[in-house]
């Protein structure tokens, strides 16, 4: 799909999985935050959002400010760690990972339960520290419009953890229909 993303609009998105991408603080959580709110005005009465994301720490992450007149809108928002930032060690990260996999997973479990037409995720990148993207998908399998953020870059380190994270995005992304990678070049 080739389109100017200040233009995108639901319906380009409607039946699809999105998958925003990119380095720390390039806007996935904004552009993420505009789409949710274009699906809002337009009328889309059937949202949810998963917000994998943690509390804001030293300048990174930060959960989604869905906007007042989202009435009805489902929110999912577990508390989450992150890892790479909290852990002191690479066993400490790897338990903080595998902690917040779990509460995603719970969340996953609820949001199944009752899916609906279309769904936000906010940093499904953390998600994927401690499982596999297929995971993922098989739970959202019944949702026809997805639309995801995450964290895709080097800036918080090029470990064995880091790396693993990232080849389980690059797996998401092959599964979406679109990818969106940021900073976009002008």
């Amino acid at each position: 799909m080739n389109f100017m993303l200040p233009e995108m609009m639901p319906a380009q998105l409607e039946g699809i999985r999105s998958l925003i991408r990119g380095e720390v603080k390039t806007g996935k959580t904004a552009l993420l935050s505009l789409l949710l709110l274009r699906f809002i005005e337009e009328g889309y009465p059937d949202l949810a959002v998963i917000d994998c994301a943690p509390e804001m720490l030293r300048g990174v992450g930060g959960k989604i400010s869905p906007p007042p007149e989202a009435a009805g809108l489902r929110i999912f928002s577990p508390p989450i760690a992150a890892p790479r930032l909290s852990g002191g060690s690479p066993q400490e990260v790897e338990a903080l990972a595998q902690k917040n996999g779990a509460a995603i997973d719970r969340v996953l479990a609820d949001y199944q339960a009752a899916p609906v037409e279309a769904l936000f995720i906010n940093d499904v990148s953390l998600y994927l520290q401690a499982r596999d993207p297929e995971v993922l998908l098989e739970a959202l399998a019944s949702t026809p419009t997805v639309v995801m953020n995450g964290y895709w870059g080097s800036s918080l380190g090029q470990d064995a953890f880091s790396r693993r994270e990232r080849v389980r995005m690059e797996r998401l992304a092959a599964a979406c229909d679109l990818v969106i990678n940021l900073p976009l070049a002008t």
